[in-house]
């Protein structure tokens, strides 16, 4: 790696000599001192995240190529196991169950993703578009933390796989590389926190790009932990495979009508789901249903009470009685479903907007084309004494 050697020299003739060597290049500043050496200072610091970003790079590319080399290794070793006339009776038709989707992760990241990261080991600030292009692709991880319970379920009290291991020398038992998807979607996540970090003002375009990348990662994070609680979920009489993808999960004191419950509130595309926690036999958690909100059918008021954690959902077509106050544990995940149901109110209304143009034009009635749909003023940020409410205008 190359060093950047600083010489500072205070001249006689009241002037300062900056000197920067760097890659065999040599750089001289000279600046009167009056001007103040806070400005050759922050030349300095400039040259800084420059360096840094690139260091943060060069981990990510080492760091991928030791990720695919571990999955090509499962896939070589361990995969081909399952096929042999000596399998366990248990274990017969269970690699699907024991690997996930790791062949796809492999066939992913080895044909695509590992080229497009090295592709911008010079301009690092184009990383985000990388991630952002395969947005649909890192879903894999979410299913296969989802899947991972269940193969550690299944070979944990096996030899089949130590003698395995064994017999290759490998100090690593088959958990610990099945575990490396789960490391690797953690790790994406920390890496562009520090890209994110050394971004500067004038490099808005890349910042929001990044931004956007660390929000898919950590989606794939909570989500694969998501669809694991929803498989908790019982006495359920909705079909949640055709309720739109599981946003997010989480606790919430409800309260309806001055009566206060604790429930475990699940936010679907189409429907909010509210549950009760409850141990099953074997003394894990499982979710009974309580009852389901089509969120079609609701507005939201982003805040309620004095301590910043609820917000309310209502009926738009009933008696204002009918309103839900939900309480958050924090802040923060008040703020996160509120920012999330309105994304899904907005997409709602404009999607009703189209189909009611379609419904015109097919029955040859007149349409204004609308160029702009926005909430009234005091439906923004209002709170339960103004009842200032979020309401998508649709018409």
């Amino acid at each position: 790696m190359n060093k950047i050697i600083i010489v500072f020299r205070h001249q006689p003739s009241n002037t300062a000599v900056l000197q920067m060597r760097s890659a065999g290049h040599i750089f001289t500043l000279t600046s009167d001192i009056s001007l103040s050496i806070i400005i050759i200072i922050e030349i300095l610091l400039s040259l800084f995240p420059c360096r840094k970003l690139h260091r943060i790079m060069e981990e990510l590319l080492l760091t991928e190529v030791e990720y695919v080399r571990s999955l090509c290794y499962i896939l070589t070793h361990y995969f081909p196991l399952l096929s042999r006339p000596d399998v366990p009776q248990d274990l017969r038709g269970q690699r699907g169950r024991i690997f996930g989707n790791l062949e796809k992760l492999y066939d992913f990241h080895c044909q695509h993703f590992q080229q497009e990261l090295e592709a911008c080991q010079a301009e690092p600030l184009g990383v985000g578009r990388c991630f952002l292009n395969h947005r649909e692709s890192f879903g894999l991880y979410a299913l296969y933390s989802k899947n991972k319970p269940q193969s550690d379920a299944l070979i944990q009290h096996h030899r089949y796989f130590k003698r395995k291991q064994m017999e290759l020398g490998d100090s690593m038992d088959l958990s610990s590389y099945l575990l490396k998807p789960v490391q690797r979607i953690s790790k994406y996540s920390l890496l562009l926190q520090e890209i994110l970090d050394e971004c500067v003002p004038d490099q808005s375009g890349e910042r929001e790009e990044i931004q956007a990348a660390l929000e898919v990662v950590r989606f794939q994070l909570r989500h694969g932990n998501d669809l694991l609680t929803m498989d908790a979920i019982r006495d359920c009489d909705l079909n949640l495979n055709e309720q739109g993808q599981l946003i997010r999960q989480d606790e919430f004191w409800v309260i309806f009508r001055k009566k206060r419950s604790l429930r475990r509130v699940f936010l679907f595309q189409d429907v909010i789901l509210f549950t009760k926690t409850k141990k099953n036999d074997c003394g894990d958690d499982v979710y009974v249903y309580k009852m389901s909100i089509k969120t079609c059918e609701i507005g939201m008021t982003h805040s309620c009470g004095v301590s910043g954690r609820s917000f309310e959902i209502w009926f738009r077509r009933r008696r204002s009685q009918d309103t839900y106050i939900l309480q958050a544990e924090t802040r923060d995940v008040k703020e996160a479903w509120t920012r999330d149901l309105e994304h899904i109110l907005w997409e709602q209304a404009l999607k009703s907007r189209e189909l009611r143009r379609q419904e015109r034009l097919f029955m040859g009635m007149g349409w204004k084309p609308f160029s702009d749909i926005q909430p009234r003023n005091d439906a923004v940020n209002g709170d339960v004494t103004g009842r200032g409410i979020y309401q998508p205008i649709t018409g």
